[in-house]
């Protein structure tokens, strides 16, 4: 109805009557209800706080909704997800532009507690985030940390010792963060609280037992004491911390104390200890970093090693990054490895491909141009197996190359064959022949 119909209706109604309709509209529809507390919010002052309390408690009453049907199935739709983070992310808004009774605010902070100890919603790292503005007192982030500490969640009880650092409970602190030592950062936590408080031993003892307990890699550990015992000078301590890392295996450990150790090397003079670090790393790092660590080498052996070692180097890169072991053999005039590479690789383009851009086989076009041809037709081939338009426009950006490479060539006679030969075998695709006809 529009508002003259309703003036007409409602012409006798006194105000219990008209507030009686109101509420029950706004029982029956959040819209309604929001209208009234906008209306609360900037014109009644008195209950200008209620209204915003009751606004809060309307989105959490929302976002539960989504989280609890989340909890239960694991899951569930996308928009479904994005409804409730937009309600989690205002709830957030509210209680940092406001001031919020602890009574709601405690109460909502609950029931967010208990959907993320379900912990199968999805919503997890959210629902602290905004818990946390929750929680502004320091009575109030404690009453946070404590049932954070008292989950199941490795991640958040570490979390909960970061609070009680930072209002100063050194003891609980450290209660919670000894009951959770798991990775080599924990260690690292606790050997930097007892750093600050000027306990030297019980700040190397955690580092090491991070070292022979801690799950996963070893780099925090090593970066933290390696320096320590470079800077003393104490070369039976890195020995020793040599050893125990190599007897896990692991390159990713291994890499981070080679590291270490060829500093250290550099800043005694000592060579050969140098080149040991500098293989050992070449044998352990990421291939994304061998280019780098490759340059380094060249540069840090003499002209012997590097010429002793180079083949011994070259196997390495190439079990570890083709691309780069390709870029070599480019630049040292072994082209027909890299030829040979893509002709036996099964060439095909995309995004991870070795020939990404014609990142190779442009350059080899000038020396091998009928092979390069070959690949170029065959992956024209291999795209219009499948039918759609990604394909096809990958199809012809190559045929666009093929026909430019077959001009230089001199071979316009062959390209207007096979071209016309390709059109007819595909006549059918009608969206493929429409690009076609950008190739003139």
């Amino acid at each position: 109805m529009d508002k003259k119909t309703v003036d007409k209706m409602l012409q006798n109604a006194d105000r219990n009557a008209l507030i009686a309709i109101i509420a029950k509209m706004s029982s029956q529809s959040h819209e309604t209800e929001k209208i009234i507390l906008d209306w609360c919010k900037n014109n009644n002052e008195k209950y200008r706080k209620k209204a915003i309390e009751t606004e809060l408690m309307n989105h959490w009453a929302a976002a539960r909704s989504v989280i609890s049907i989340f909890n239960e199935y694991g899951g569930g739709p996308e928009s479904d997800e994005e409804d409730a983070y937009d309600h989690l992310w205002k709830m957030d808004e509210i209680v940092k532009s406001n001031d919020i009774s602890w009574e709601v605010r405690s109460e909502i902070l609950d029931e967010m507690l208990e959907e993320f100890n379900i912990g199968n919603s999805g919503f997890d790292d959210i629902l602290i985030d905004v818990a946390s503005s929750f929680c502004k007192s320091a009575e109030e982030r404690r009453y946070f940390a404590d049932i954070l500490a008292g989950g199941s969640s490795d991640y958040y009880r570490n979390y909960a010792a970061r609070i009680y650092q930072s209002l100063g409970d050194n003891e609980q602190f450290l209660k919670t963060k000894l009951a959770n030592l798991r990775y080599g950062s924990d260690y690292v936590e606790i050997a930097k609280y007892y750093a600050k408080a000027g306990d030297r031993t019980k700040e190397l003892e955690y580092i090491w037992k991070g070292m022979q307990n801690s799950d996963g890699r070893l780099d925090e550990l090593i970066a933290y004491i390696a320096p320590i015992y470079m800077r003393e000078g104490n070369d039976k301590e890195l020995k020793r911390l040599y050893e125990l890392v190599k007897k896990t295996k692991w390159d990713h450990n291994i890499f981070a104390i080679a590291q270490q150790l060829y500093q250290y090397a550099g800043q005694k003079g000592d060579y050969a200890a140098k080149k040991k670090m500098l293989l050992l790393i070449l044998d352990t790092c990421d291939g994304s970093d061998l280019k780098k660590w490759c340059a380094i080498c060249k540069k840090e052996l003499s002209a012997e090693d590097w010429q002793k070692e180079y083949e011994t180097i070259l196997e390495k890169v190439k079990k570890k990054n083709i691309k780069y072991y390709l870029d070599i053999c480019m630049e040292s005039g072994k082209e027909n490895i890299v030829l040979e590479y893509l002709q036996n690789s099964n060439y095909r383009y995309d995004y991870w491909s070795i020939d990404y851009n014609q990142y190779f086989s442009s350059r080899l076009a000038t020396k091998y141009p009928d092979e390069i041809l070959a690949l170029y037709w065959k992956e024209v081939h291999r795209l219009l197996q499948v039918s759609n338009n990604k394909n096809y426009d990958t199809a012809v950006s190559f045929l666009k190359k093929i026909k430019a490479l077959m001009k230089k060539n001199k071979q316009q006679t062959e390209w207007e064959t096979q071209f016309r030969q390709l059109k007819e075998t595909h006549r059918r695709k009608k969206n493929f022949m429409a690009l076609l006809a950008g190739i003139k």
